[in-house]
């Protein structure tokens, strides 16, 4: 059966390489959780975390219990960590594909130790404290009645401490700092009761890249893995961007393109699309891309985006499709159907990154990515 022409091209040698890049900077002596949740952030989980497995990543993180199962039943075997928790009825799933559960509640230890004890396996679990993101987490009063279950449940072992950050990208805001404050507070009513879990983890992309106090003994890359950096904010005057982005040149593993289906050539003045909310200012030639909304291209892109063709950049016009899009190719010389266009990623000289259709969305570059559909396919090389 034939396919739409339209694809991602999946880089695992640059995966491998932003992994080491990761490594570099955090040094030796810390691990690296790396977060495949999402369908690896729409690069897809299983290729993406067997060549991350090969590369002797220390750790997997997912989103679900569903997520987890899908890469043990795939073969892997590296330590897997559900970072949002767990659901009642999903506790013997976990132990039994030795999936590692983020705690999220106190009533979560009694029914994941029943479970243990009915299997007769110990399951190794990591708490989440809710420092401030005020979504998921053990908050600071429970702490107390938290540590009286973990001592009446000898079939689970803590292995890992950690909480999410709300604002780590923004040095304008103290956030990070009281989170960051608050965790330490909670380690050490942890660390009364004897318990001084190996895995400390606190770090997120944006922390990993710029806040070496928050790095504990395992960072949590998710974005930067995959190649892009998140967007920083800083005081006016103390923009730092490029100093963080010189530290870390992690590059885009995923190159979304797509086959110009047919070039038309219309008059000035004409109406293109739905809603005729393009109308050609001159003679122009527009190219039909096979790619749409229904493809993850969203529709909030439409004027609002370029792509590239034969090295040359080229607007995008009227309003994106269910499963079309239209580029402006007047300017680029020969364009013709058959052509390979990039919608993100490089061809030569010119780049276009993940971020710039998220700016132009009002949104970040993981959104886009993990948004494509399933309608593409992914081709893996390296």
């Amino acid at each position: 059966m034939g396919q739409r022409p339209c694809w991602a091209e999946i880089s695992l040698g640059q995966l491998k390489e932003n992994l080491t890049l990761i490594r570099r900077h955090v040094g030796p002596e810390r691990k690296v959780l790396a977060v495949v949740k999402a369908d690896a952030y729409g690069h897809g989980a299983v290729p993406v975390a067997r060549a991350l497995e090969e590369a002797r990543v220390d750790a997997l993180g997912v989103a679900c219990v569903a997520e987890g199962i899908e890469l043990r039943q795939a073969g892997l075997r590296a330590s897997i960590v559900v970072l949002t928790g767990f659901f009642p009825g999903e506790e013997k799933d976990l132990i039994a594909h030795d999936i590692s559960p983020g705690i999220t509640e106190v009533g979560q230890v009694e029914r994941l130790e029943q479970a243990a004890q009915a299997l007769k396996r110990r399951a190794r679990i990591h708490v989440k404290i809710d420092t401030g993101m005020g979504r998921l987490g053990v908050p600071s009063s429970d702490i107390p009645r938290l540590l009286d279950r973990l001592a009446a449940s000898p079939s689970l072992e803590l292995e890992g401490l950690y909480t999410h950050f709300a604002s780590s990208e923004d040095f304008t805001s103290d956030q990070t700092e009281e989170q960051l404050r608050c965790f330490e507070k909670a380690r050490e009513q942890f660390a009364a009761r004897g318990l001084r879990p190996p895995l400390v983890h606190l770090a997120n992309t944006g922390a990993t890249v710029a806040r070496p106090d928050t790095w504990g003994t395992m960072v949590r890359p998710g974005s930067m893995l995959y190649g892009y950096l998140s967007f920083f904010k800083f005081p006016e005057g103390q923009d730092r961007s490029a100093e963080f982005a010189a530290k870390l040149p992690v590059k885009p593993a995923l190159t979304l393109k797509a086959q110009v289906y047919l070039v038309r050539e219309y008059p000035a003045q004409a109406p293109l699309g739905y809603g005729a909310n393009f109308v050609t200012q001159r003679p122009s030639r527009i190219a039909v891309l096979p790619i749409g909304y229904g493809d993850g291209w969203r529709r909030g892109l439409s004027g609002r985006s370029r792509v590239i063709v034969r090295g040359q950049y080229a607007p995008t016009v009227g309003t994106i499709g269910m499963d079309l899009t239209l580029a402006d190719v007047t300017d680029v010389a020969g364009a013709q159907a058959g052509d390979e266009v990039v919608l993100i990623g490089t061809n030569g000289k010119v780049s276009i990154p993940p971020t710039e259709p998220a700016r132009a969305l009002g949104t970040v570059a993981s959104e886009v990515l993990s948004g494509l559909g399933k309608r593409i396919p992914r081709l893996y090389r390296d």
